[in-house]
């Protein structure tokens, strides 16, 4: 589907606010992998000039958002199957150790903005609103990344999240893995007020792993994870 009919016209006067929102519309569905992205269309959608487009590209590409190929134009980068089985088992360690280092910062106010903004993906999922699903849900775990403290942990979280949110939108399509993502948010705002790494360590790992398995089966189902299996 082409891109003008997912979004209205929107016009920037900052470009690194025009990038951020560019991006924004890869990770939560807007564009989807392997589809090619038409500098001329996305200058008149955004209201900006083609010479930002292209240098939008190439921060996205250097992102590993999009894919430029020389005579062909640019795309929504696809994963390699194993590119994503690559990326969740590193990301357990590292956001194991971010709940760690966010239990030992977070007071009781952190604590009800988590619950609210669990609160706000349940509501969001009764609505069978995805993009406000998606939302929430990046909100929520921005906000256990500011508690860590610790900015290169935030940094290398990041990078990665975003690298496999490309394949977020199809595996969140289906209300199951909302109803079980959202419990698991609940599950993590308590094992933090309880100060329990044990749980903090293990609904890290339960969660990333269940993030792996429904971005594969969503993308397998869509056929777009380069090498997946069926």
């Amino acid at each position: 589907m082409s891109p003008k009919n997912n979004h209205k016209k929107r016009v920037h006067r900052d470009f690194p606010r025009f990038v951020e929102d560019l991006e924004n519309r890869i990770l939560t569905g807007g564009f989807k992998p392997r589809e090619h992205l038409v500098e001329a269309k996305l200058s008149r959608m955004f209201a900006v000039s083609r010479y930002w487009v292209r240098d939008a590209f190439k921060i996205l590409e250097a992102k590993g958002l999009v894919r430029i190929t020389p005579y062909k134009g640019v795309a929504v980068s696809e994963l390699e199957a194993s590119e994503l089985e690559e990326i969740f088992a590193v990301r357990v360690p590292l956001e194991q150790l971010a709940w760690r280092l966010a239990m030992h910062n977070a007071v009781e106010k952190d604590l009800e903005r988590l619950q609210q903004i669990a609160q706000d993906i349940a509501q969001a999922h009764a609505q069978k609103s995805i993009q406000a699903v998606l939302a929430a849900d990046t909100e929520f775990h921005d906000q256990v990344l500011k508690l860590c403290r610790n900015r290169t942990l935030r940094r290398l979280i990041t990078d990665l999240r975003k690298r496999s949110h490309i394949a977020r939108f199809a595996a969140w399509s289906s209300p199951e893995v909302v109803r079980q993502v959202a419990a698991e948010h609940y599950q993590f705002v308590e094992a933090l007020r309880q100060k329990d790494t044990g749980q903090l360590d293990e609904l890290a790992r339960r969660h990333i792993n269940h993030a792996r398995e429904f971005y594969l089966f969503g993308l397998r189902a869509e056929g777009a994870v380069a090498g997946a299996r069926p």
